[in-house]
C-alpha cells in the first residue's frame, strides 16, 4: 500500500499499518506523541472518532 491508495484502503488494509505505526510512535514516546499533535487540527472530527475507538481497544473494552 503507497501514501496514494490510503483513500481506498479496507479496516482490514489499514489495521495492521496503523498498529506498527502506533507502536513506533509509543517507541518515540512523547516525541513520538509531539510529532502527532503537531499534525491533527483541534476541529478534527475523524481523528477525534477514531482517538475513542483507540482508547476502548487500550482499556480493553472493544470486544468483537
Amino acid at each position: 500500500m503507497t501514501i496514494d491508495t490510503i483513500d481506498m484502503a479496507s479496516p482490514e488494509e489499514l489495521a495492521p499499518i496503523l498498529l506498527v505505526c502506533l507502536q513506533r510512535l509509543g517507541q518515540h514516546g512523547r516525541d513520538g506523541a509531539l510529532a502527532l499533535a503537531r499534525l491533527v487540527a483541534d476541529d478534527d472530527g475523524d481523528f477525534d472518532e477514531a482517538a475513542d475507538w483507540i482508547a476502548e481497544i487500550a482499556a480493553g473494552a472493544l470486544i468483537d
